[in-house]
């Protein structure tokens, strides 16, 4: 039972260092006499997180730092719960709605994944905003999941135009006024020259890149 797999150990050790806020703390080797009930959650969170690769572990445990400031660290149980999993998705908001240029490593990791869904998927990178996972767009799927970055799309299509063609209803099984929030990011976009000049360089490289992958396939 206390037996943990090295994926479980980083949790932990994940856990504890946001559980330090901020100070300085030592990451646990010796896993030999730990508790049982710590084990259980270990387990728990670790088929979540395994289940939901999208997240990223670190972030997972920071977001309570970020968006509860002034709350005591919560124990590792809370980490299993739709709330922690809410403010997870709170702290991903919040970093969305920073200024497009100080996202510029989420734009270059949300290409890069792009890149490789359209490599995998056998499709142009133009043809990424037309493409369907079932009955719905994949890059909602992508968004919702927070692999890709709003600003990755503003040059492959009109998002907005897209999303005025889906029904309200569905929608709304991804967010809150979706349409207006991406009105509000093209704006910004649009504001931010340096924001600009990376996503349309990066939208070429990429295109390039899958082209020439395509075609060795």
């Amino acid at each position: 039972m206390n037996e943990l797999t090295d994926f479980e150990k980083f949790i932990y050790n994940s856990y504890l260092k946001y559980s330090r806020f901020g100070l300085p703390f030592t990451p646990r080797r010796d896993f030999s006499n730990i508790d049982d009930n710590i084990v259980v959650y270990l387990k728990k969170i670790s088929y979540f997180l395994t289940k939901y690769n999208h997240i990223s572990v670190d972030e997972y445990f920071k977001s309570f730092v970020e968006i509860h400031k002034d709350e005591k660290y919560p124990q590792l149980d809370f980490f299993y719960s739709r709330l922690a999993l809410k403010t997870y998705s709170l702290y991903k908001k919040q970093q969305e709605n920073r200024d497009p240029e100080n996202q510029f490593d989420e734009i270059k990791n949300g290409f890069r994944f792009i890149g490789n869904f359209c490599i995998e998927n056998n499709i142009d990178i133009k043809k990424y905003l037309q493409h369907k996972t079932g009955y719905m767009y994949s890059w909602l799927n992508h968004y919702r999941e927070h692999r890709i970055n709003p600003y990755c799309l503003m040059e492959l299509g009109n998002v907005v135009q897209i999303l005025d063609g889906i029904q309200k209803d569905e929608v709304s099984l991804f967010a809150d006024n979706l349409n207006n929030t991406f009105v509000a990011f093209k704006t910004r976009y649009m504001n931010s020259t340096k924001t600009i000049s990376l996503v349309k360089q990066a939208t070429k490289k990429i295109e390039d890149f899958v082209k020439k992958e395509l075609t060795q396939k």
